[in-house]
């Protein structure tokens, strides 16, 4: 039976799961959920998964659900390079570091900042309270800092100094890429100064290529339509 990955390109996490499966030539059928019309909160998918959430994926009648854990079963169900979750366990300890300081900061706090426009223009939603915006911003600020200063090194192209990425790149890299729902001052305000993670989302972009642009496409074109239409 096909492995099935549910989801909508607007999600960051649905967008990092079909890179790392187009990036390993993972046989796959794409179940688009949309967001926008609520379809992950339908009866029909909450039977297969509870949560209300995507991505998740149907691995001949198995379900699991949650990105890092998809990559992680994805990763050893396939047997995929070592590079992208390592079998050494020091190596494999810095990716799992990385999988959680994400969920629990950089995740947690800038989707709120990225995304607050696509709320009210995409998703019809009312915008969200400034006060509340400004506190998730402080706290992602905080986290882009640590992940220049401390988690890109000058010793390889990707996170801990790695020479090829491993999934926390590709989950890491696809929040990063989200500034492109900012405005151009708000992008720099943001990104200005932090030239190795301009670097490392290059190196991620180039390395599996075609596979980080053309699941982005989704998400460039509708923060354009955004743009154009605030004019």
């Amino acid at each position: 039976m096909t492995l099935k990955l549910y989801g909508d390109l607007l999600s960051q996490p649905a967008r990092a799961v079909d890179i790392l499966l187009r990036a390993n030539n993972i046989e796959y059928e794409f179940e688009y959920v949309s967001l926008r019309k609520g379809e992950h909160l339908t009866s029909a998918m909450k039977a297969l998964n509870p949560r209300g959430q995507v991505p998740f994926i149907i691995d001949d009648g198995f379900v699991v659900c949650e990105s890092s854990t998809i990559m992680r079963y994805l990763c050893q169900k396939y047997s995929l390079p070592d590079h992208w979750y390592p079998a050494d366990l020091k190596s494999r300890t810095g990716v799992d570091t990385l999988l959680d300081w994400y969920h629990s900061n950089l995740r947690a706090t800038s989707g709120y900042v990225f995304m607050k426009g696509m709320q009210v223009s995409v998703f019809k939603m009312s915008p969200p309270r400034e006060e509340y915006i400004k506190l998730k911003e402080d706290i992602m600020l905080m986290s882009l800092k640590i992940l220049e200063e401390s988690y890109l090194t000058e010793e390889g192209s990707f996170l801990l100094g790695a020479s090829q990425p491993s999934i926390a790149d590709v989950l890491l890299g696809c929040e990063v890429t989200q500034t492109c729902m900012l405005d151009e001052a708000d992008r720099e305000r943001v990104l200005g100064g932090k030239p190795k993670i301009a670097k490392w989302l290059a190196a991620l972009e180039e390395t599996t290529a075609p596979h980080f642009a053309e699941v982005h496409t989704t998400i460039r074109s509708t923060a354009k339509e955004m743009e154009a239409s605030s004019k």
